[in-house]
């Protein structure tokens, strides 16, 4: 009888260690879904910063590319503007006077033709040949011719005179660079200037252009 008894009293207490057991469970289970729930709202947090941190990222390349493109579209302006520089040579006018440098104009000859002595006067008779390797048309060239004296038994040139000649062509007959044009001129001087004879071997002439007028 005694362990009958004993035994019916362990069979009752047998069932308060299951009872602990399935509260153990139970803590076990609420513990893993707490794990989970923590790492789930992890991963969410996660999520949420890296998809603000792209868009902030995608934002800010969006505005960078904007803003690129609107510079080059400022710069290609700018070269546009450029294409403007090519009018001033397009838009070139004839000028009213070309200096004697730039007019193209050059004295190819200058020969003496004859010498006169007259009433204590000399003239030198003289021809210019002159041609046109400018761009120009002239319609006026003026000349200052100067003329030199050569004693006999000495070769130093002495100069005893000068004079201005100017030649005017029409539009029919402009200065271009066709054929050459040729320039009469005299020079009248004191005859006690030179103490040379009045010979055209001792008298000489240079020439240079002061004045051309395109047409």
């Amino acid at each position: 009888m005694t362990r009958d008894a004993d035994a019916e009293s362990n069979d009752r207490r047998d069932p308060e260690p299951t009872g602990r057991a399935d509260a153990d469970r139970s803590l076990r289970r609420a513990s893993r879904r707490g794990v989970l729930a923590v790492g789930a709202a992890g991963l969410l947090a996660g999520c949420l910063v890296t998809s603000e941190e792209e868009a902030v990222d995608g934002d800010t390349a969006g505005q960078t590319d904007d803003g690129d493109g609107g510079n080059d579209g400022s710069d290609g302006g700018d070269d546009g503007s450029d294409g403007d520089g090519g009018s001033d040579d397009a838009d070139e006018t004839t000028p009213d006077e070309v200096g004697p440098d730039g007019s193209g104009l050059i004295v190819t000859d200058a020969a003496v033709l004859d010498v006169v002595r007259s009433g204590g006067r000399t003239t030198v008779e003289a021809r210019l040949t002159v041609e046109n390797a400018g761009r120009f048309e002239y319609g006026t060239v003026e000349l200052r011719v100067d003329a030199y004296a050569t004693p006999a038994g000495s070769d130093e040139r002495e100069a005893v005179g000068f004079e201005y000649v100017t030649e005017r062509f029409t539009s029919d007959d402009r200065f271009d660079g066709s054929r050459s044009r040729r320039f009469p001129v005299e020079i009248t001087f004191p005859s006690r200037r030179s103490n040379a004879r009045p010979d055209p071997d001792r008298y000489a002439v240079d020439a240079a252009v002061r004045r051309a007028e395109p047409l």
